[in-house]
């Protein structure tokens, strides 16, 4: 649903980026492309941009207010790519894709699975608004850091938190995450993904907490 109203908040999109490249490429095939400089790899990404402006087009002729990017680029414990090589190939190109949605007015939505914490910095320099992350990957006293600076659409830990505590324990889970990165200024949006392994229970404490 597109349009403006004090009812809802119209969101659109969901554009991937370094996994088309995984699709179109190979995954391990992209990253020795990547470590080894190759030509091609170039093209692609170049070519991919291309595709993806245009795509924004299509996405920013309807009356969204804000529009969703997505690349999951952390491992459990580190980012899959040096950050600087991510600095020097990839962030241009989200510079562009995001500058074309911020010149219209609109906010980006970015969300990334895996420990991010040395590329956050960047994402808000790039100007992404709101940030879905997984907090539970990385120090909460780091990503602190960054209250104020971006909003915060939470990820309710579904390894070790939502499947297996209590329900009081997923209670003081939200609470921590609220008392860290959610600020006036940044801003917090209360989300949490379930599946079939979480109890009803929990999932009833998640909702009471926010």
């Amino acid at each position: 649903m597109a349009g403006r109203s004090d009812d809802y908040y119209a969101r659109g999109a969901w554009i991937v980026f370094f996994e088309q490249m995984q699709q179109l490429f190979g995954f391990e095939n992209l990253l020795v492309a990547l470590s080894l400089e190759k030509p091609e790899i170039y093209q692609l990404r170049d070519d991919l941009l291309k595709f993806n402006m245009a795509w924004l087009d299509i996405w920013l002729a309807s009356d969204y207010e804000g529009l969703h990017f997505a690349d999951d680029w952390g491992s459990q414990s580190n980012l899959l790519i040096p950050p600087d090589l991510w600095r020097s190939f990839f962030k241009p190109v989200y510079r562009e894709m995001f500058s074309k949605v911020k010149n219209k007015g609109l906010h980006v939505w970015y969300h990334s699975d895996g420990y991010i914490l040395e590329i956050i910095p960047d994402l808000i320099e790039l100007g992404v608004d709101v940030l879905n992350c997984q907090a539970s990957l990385m120090d909460i006293n780091e990503l602190n850091k960054f209250a104020g600076k971006i909003a915060f659409r939470t990820d309710i830990d579904r390894q070790k938190v939502l499947p297996f505590v209590s329900p009081d324990e997923v209670k003081e889970y939200v609470f921590k995450l609220f008392h860290n990165l959610g600020t006036p200024d940044g801003g917090i949006i209360a989300c949490g993904e379930i599946s079939e392994d979480v109890p009803l229970e929990n999932i009833r404490a998640m909702y009471e907490a926010f």
